[in-house]
């Protein structure tokens, strides 16, 4: 009897652990004030957009060209600005910013501010390597 308990028990937390297997890691970055803030998710390619000082800059996500071999900081990039207000720390305020990289590329991004338009010169946080 208490063999077939015990084999319960074991295949039920076998169920639960397989349940719960780990979803992919999420990255994030930020300017160097902390003022704008990325989130990376690779399971979707998605960033998402934080603005967390009510000081007027938006927040400019700058990554380069993902690739399969090994990314580089100088390899070409793209960008993009959220300029649409303070969101605070909320995610459910954020920007979400949907991109469609190929799975398994790797890139690095930075976080900058920007205003009017323009990059804040000196406001970028250091590069983080993410893979989708």
């Amino acid at each position: 009897m208490f063999k077939r308990i015990l084999t319960v028990v074991v295949a039920a937390v076998g169920l639960a652990v397989a349940a719960t297997a780990p979803a992919a890691a999420v990255d994030s970055g930020s300017s160097k004030n902390a003022c704008g803030v990325v989130y990376f998710y690779p399971d979707g390619d998605t960033f998402k957009f934080l603005d967390t000082c009510s000081d007027g800059h938006g927040v400019l996500l700058y990554w380069t060209t993902p690739t399969t071999g090994q990314p580089h900081t100088t390899d070409s990039a793209q960008s993009k600005a959220y300029t649409g207000g303070y969101t605070g720390w909320d995610l459910d305020n954020a920007y979400v910013y949907d991109k469609d990289f190929t799975e398994g590329a790797c890139f690095y991004y930075r976080v900058g501010l920007t205003e009017s338009g323009g990059y804040i010169i000196g406001s970028y946080g250091s590069w983080t390597l993410s893979c989708a």
